[in-house]
């Protein structure tokens, strides 16, 4: 299960910070054991670290980038506004991590425009399937559908809280990954999702979602 959300003035950015390098690993994970079922594959199984990040304030944010990441949509949600078409997934890897009370399943993605394919954000999105309902979980691990997508389509109202924003320079995997060029900056974030009804919000789910200017 993931702690509560909080919404403080000041949220812990060491905190944050440390939950978005943790949740890079799955940027660079080796394809080859994607389905294996390990809950610890990252930059270690290929030999790279982690792509370094500087934390930024939403105000340094290009204005070109800013209304795709600074808001409390879903990422499918905001890149649809800015794309001006439907959003499809892609599922680059995955990984299950279940035991005693646990259940969450962590993925890579590609959001890419539905008309050609081209890629608009990688999504790093680690999901408590415990927290959802049965048939919403069962939805996530079907990968058809983006997250924010199914979210919706299930009528559940939610919120993606930014907790940080970024931006790092690209390696050889995120400008594969993004269809852009090694060395140029990206932006990105770390938000966490929850379940919103009057007066409470449900945790489900934290991401983090890189994207080129």
């Amino acid at each position: 299960m993931f702690a509560p959300l909080e919404t403080p003035s000041h949220p812990d950015e060491a905190a944050a910070v440390a939950e978005a390098r943790a949740a890079l690993a799955l940027s660079h994970m080796d394809l080859g054991h994607a389905d294996v079922g390990h809950a610890d594959l990252g930059h270690a199984d290929l030999g790279r670290a982690p792509p370094a990040f500087t934390p930024i304030a939403a105000d340094a944010l290009p204005n070109a980038v800013r209304p795709r990441l600074d808001h409390i949509d879903g990422m499918t949600a905001a890149l649809a506004r800015h794309a001006g078409c439907p959003v499809s997934v892609n599922v680059q890897a995955r990984v299950r991590d279940q035991g005693p009370g646990l259940d969450r399943l962590r993925r890579r993605v590609i959001l890419a425009k539905q008309t050609d394919g081209s890629p608009l954000a990688l999504g790093l999105l680690a999901v408590d399937l415990l927290a959802l309902p049965p048939a919403v979980a069962a939805e996530a691990l079907a990968e058809r559908t983006p997250f924010g997508t199914l979210l919706a389509n299930a009528g559940l109202s939610f919120l993606s809280r930014p907790r940080l924003f970024f931006r790092l320079v690209a390696d050889a995997p995120l400008a594969r990954l993004l269809g852009g060029h090694e060395g140029e900056t990206l932006y990105g974030r770390l938000a966490h999702l929850a379940l919103t009804a009057p007066g409470a919000e449900h945790p489900v789910a934290r991401v983090v979602e890189i994207l080129r200017e």
